[in-house]
Parts: C-alpha cells; structure tokens; sequence
C-alpha cells in the first residue's frame, strides 16, 4: 500500500523534499509528471499506462481531466477528491494537485505537486512546499517553500482499505 511522506529530512542546508522532481515534457503533461513524482515512477510510465489502460491519445490536443487523474491514480494505489479552491493554504491538504497559473476565461491552469509534512529534526516545524514540473522553470523554482497563487486543489491520499 502506498504510503504518504509525513516528514521531510532537514539538513543545514534546508531541507530534503519527500518527491523526487519530475519534469515534464511538452506543454501539458504536467499531471502526469506530478502522478509520477507521487508515484515514484517515470513521466513515460505514467504516459503509457495513460494511453495503454486508459485510452489516453498517443498525441494532443488533450487535456488532463480531475476524473482522469483520478483512474491514474487509482492505478497506482491512491484516491483523490474533487477540485476545491482554498480559502486559504491551510485548507490544502498535506498531499494534493495545486492547479496554479489559472486562467477563468479559458478555465485551464497548471499542475503542481503541494506537500506539506514535519521536519525531521523538530516535529513543531512543519514545512509546505510546492514542485513544479514545468520544463520552463529555473533551478531555482523547481522545488519552493515560497508558494505561488494556488486557486484549486486535488487531494491525494492512499486507497481506503488498500
């Protein structure tokens, strides 16, 4: 049964994110690498499950729905809700989806990776932090404690009674 990191390792330096990063590889596959970042797994397993379970196109136009994020997911052993917005960053639950870069109008945003878990070294330091998949990224803002605008959330959690 999969389970959910609730620690992060601190080091002098900072700390240890819980997900290894995955980068994504084209402009709208950000869902799939952060299921694969939760997974533990590859962006192209991620892909081939998509296209060889779920009939995901081989190529786009595509976008990744909430219900099918949802049976990829389920795949691998975890649920999830159903979008929420958050009032505030303390209504996000400690693993979840974070649709950030959200655009009314056109109703389409980005998937990022949200995780919140205690220090390693003080269980009274609890660190939330946000991978970002984008190939577009620097360095510097693949792994961050300063959180962007978050406007919907997908929480993720291990399968009941798995």
């Amino acid at each position: 049964m999969p389970a959910i990191p609730t620690t992060v390792t601190m080091t002098g330096a900072g700390f240890v994110p819980a997900f290894r990063r995955v980068q994504q590889s084209g402009d709208f596959d950000c869902s799939f690498a952060v299921i694969a970042m939760i997974c533990g797994t590859t962006l192209e397993a991620v892909r081939n499950v998509a296209i060889e379970r779920f009939r995901h196109p081989v190529h786009g136009p595509y976008w990744i729905t909430g219900d099918f994020i949802a049976r990829l997911l389920a795949h691998y052993g975890y649920d999830t809700g159903m979008y929420e917005e958050p009032a505030s960053v303390s209504e996000i639950p400690d693993l979840a989806f974070a649709l950030v870069d959200y655009d009314d109008q056109t109703n389409l945003g980005r998937h990022v990776l949200f995780h919140r878990a205690r220090a390693s070294h003080d269980e009274s330091v609890v660190i939330s932090y946000v991978i970002d998949p984008a190939y577009w990224v620097g360095p510097q803002d693949y792994v961050r404690t300063s959180l962007p605008e978050i406007q919907w959330f997908l929480e993720v959690y291990a399968k009941r009674g798995a």
